[in-house]
């Protein structure tokens, strides 16, 4: 089988993810809830208006995480529009992502042994916890702490702290999306382990080089000098490394 016969089979396995995927972002951007009156009575429905539920998650963003003191500008006609059709498509990416990751691993099982199949398959709750549980810790601990952190440096120097509307929502996500792809580490540790491709004492010995690989990376993702939003990200990152290791342990024994 060839290279391109092989993408379109894989293109075949994931289209219905495509559609459901298409399917959020109009509906994120078009619909929202709306109150109508049945029969006397109040009722949100989700309805097209321009209150969309993108518009809604944006303003619940806003007032979560920018401070009071940061003014949100728009820079051209259209980046509120563009704004608002790439958080629909966050949006979307965000809750299609299990659906995505069920055809990737449907797409890989035949090729699998049964005990391999059977692990890939029960990582796919792991997976969507983990991810969901990096989104979280970066939207409610590491992106206030950086934005607490970093905008008193504009103040002190007579600086008119703002954020452009592209650039938050840009830097928001990515570092959701960023926290929770690197809160997975446990679930591939694990998985690699079970399969055979990386034996568990692989990840003992490699310790002090994952801590500082996990100092560098969260050195980088948050960019602050003060150092308190790096060890915020360091902290976890080495404790899931070693939680990897423990059940990588633990779990190759019993399939090998």
């Amino acid at each position: 089988m060839t290279l391109f016969e092989e993408l379109k089979i894989f293109i075949k396995n994931i289209l219905h993810w495509i559609y459901s995927f298409v399917g959020f972002s109009f509906f994120f951007f078009i619909f929202g809830l709306k109150k109508v009156v049945i029969w006397g009575k109040d009722y949100f429905l989700p309805l097209p208006t321009e209150i969309s539920f993108s518009v809604q998650v944006f303003n619940k963003i806003r007032s979560d995480l920018l401070p009071l003191n940061v003014q949100l500008v728009v820079t051209n006609p259209m980046s509120a529009f563009v704004s608002q059709m790439l958080l629909s498509i966050l949006l979307s990416f965000l809750f299609t992502i299990p659906f995505f990751i069920y055809k990737i691993i449907t797409y890989i099982a035949p090729a699998l042994l049964p005990h391999e199949k059977k692990a890939v398959l029960w990582s796919l709750f792991p997976f969507v916890f983990l991810f969901f549980a990096g989104a979280a810790f970066s939207y409610f601990f590491l992106i206030p702490a950086t934005f607490k952190v970093l905008y008193p440096y504009a103040t002190t120097i007579g600086a008119v702290p703002f954020f452009s509307i592209d650039e938050f929502i840009y830097y928001v996500f990515s570092l959701m999306i960023a926290v929770g792809m690197m809160f997975l580490l446990p679930l591939f540790m694990i998985l690699l382990s079970i399969i055979g491709i990386i034996p568990a004492s692989f990840w003992r010995g490699r310790w002090r080089h994952a801590i500082l690989f996990f100092l560098i990376i969260s050195a980088i993702i948050t960019p602050d000098g003060t150092g308190i939003t790096m060890i915020m990200l360091f902290l976890p990152l080495s404790a899931l490394y070693f939680v990897g290791y423990v059940f990588a342990n633990k779990l190759s024994r019993e399939h090998n």
